[in-house]
């Protein structure tokens, strides 16, 4: 028997490799993504969970009235089967991002689900923001009590991304603080660039891609060490989620091209932003995140700038917020505002890549 066991292991001894199991979970997500696409959506056609175009916005926007929404419920679904298969489900990080994930996803669907329920604008901002800290919470208990990097005081500190000796202390309740304002930034900003057709989720992929790398770095005690990048034991296998991420949002950018046939909704907008920030926590790597997803960055920054300049000066800068939309109002087509968006990501994600080796050479 145990000889047997012994024949069991040593031919399955390649499914160790976080390359093969990067493809699998890549693989199988984007195929079932695509294949259950068209059954999703017809379901939500009959359902009618079917997008509410706002009045005050774009008048090419009107044409969408009828798009279903609720897209994040399969996105999130093949994201869970696909890893289920592929990961390591007794590391303790990839069971933090399971319990994260689910935690947004039920926010952003209890907020779609009442839109067409209850109130067309669906769970107030307050609310939203509440479940979202909590959750914040938890990630914040995870990094006191399991640590990161197996340094205490380490964990509590912020770390510049191109130089390791530049590093800020905070101290367990000001990480507290900080990995709040990570999450709610990083869940808010991908939920206000949903705006446009396939607008949000490339640079979703993008980013998603970019972290796997570094996910993957941060795992490899070599690599660590020759990037001056922290060794997180176990970063291996969250390559291998966002390898899922990253096929599931690939999978659903087929239908959510433009024309697109589905949204999103805040279902998948929330809780995709979320994942970045949970992985930019686990990973230490909070302060590179924003050159990472810049596109969000500014996306975010646009509206509240926007806001901020009404209520002070009672002048708006942009035509209309987020930055998208004041594009759209400046006359340039939907489609090349979506294009230059995607281009734009790309060059942020290099950017980032970039920052990264030339931390190695300080």
């Amino acid at each position: 028997m145990l000889y047997l066991l012994g024949i069991i292991s040593e031919n399955l001894a390649f499914l160790k490799s976080i390359y093969l199991r990067g493809f699998i979970c890549f693989s199988l997500s984007f195929s079932l993504v695509v294949i259950g696409g068209k059954p999703f959506i017809a379901y939500l056609h009959k359902k009618r969970f079917d997008e509410k175009i706002r009045d005050d916005g774009p008048a090419e926007h009107r044409k969408k009235q009828g798009t279903p929404t609720m897209g994040g419920v399969l996105i999130i679904a093949v994201l869970f089967f696909s890893n289920l298969i592929s990961v390591n489900l007794i590391n303790p990080q990839i069971l933090l991002l399971f319990l994260i994930t689910a935690l947004f996803a039920a926010i952003g669907f209890y907020d779609d689900y009442k839109k067409f329920t209850e109130s067309k604008k669906g769970l107030s901002g307050r609310k939203k923001l509440l479940g979202q800290a909590v959750i914040a919470v938890i990630v914040w208990l995870y990094v006191t009590q399991h640590g990161v990097t197996g340094n205490k005081t380490l964990d509590f500190t912020l770390i510049c991304p191109i130089n390791v000796s530049w590093t800020l202390y905070l101290g367990a309740l000001g990480m507290l603080f900080f990995i709040i304002l990570v999450l709610l930034g990083s869940s808010n900003a991908v939920n206000i660039t949903d705006g446009l057709d396939g607008l949000a989720i490339m640079p979703m992929i993008i980013c998603s891609a970019i972290l796997a790398v570094i996910a993957y770095f941060s795992g490899h005690v070599e690599l660590t060490s020759h990037l001056k990048l922290y060794y997180i034991n176990g970063a291996g296998e969250i390559t291998v989620y966002l390898s899922g991420v990253c096929g599931a949002g690939l999978g659903f950018l087929w239908y959510n091209c433009y024309p697109a046939q589905i949204f999103m909704g805040d279902t998948g907008s929330l809780t995709l932003g979320g994942i970045l920030g949970v992985v930019a926590v686990i990973l230490k790597q909070e302060l590179i995140l924003p050159v990472i997803g810049g596109i969000y960055v500014l996306e975010a920054l646009s509206v509240i700038l926007q806001v901020a300049s009404f209520k002070l000066r009672g002048k708006r800068i942009f035509k209309m917020a987020p930055l998208h939309h004041h594009y759209e109002l400046c006359g340039i087509p939907e489609n090349k505002i979506t294009m230059r968006f995607w281009i734009a990501s790309f060059m942020f994600g290099i950017l980032a890549l970039g920052v990264i080796r030339l931390r190695g050479l300080f």
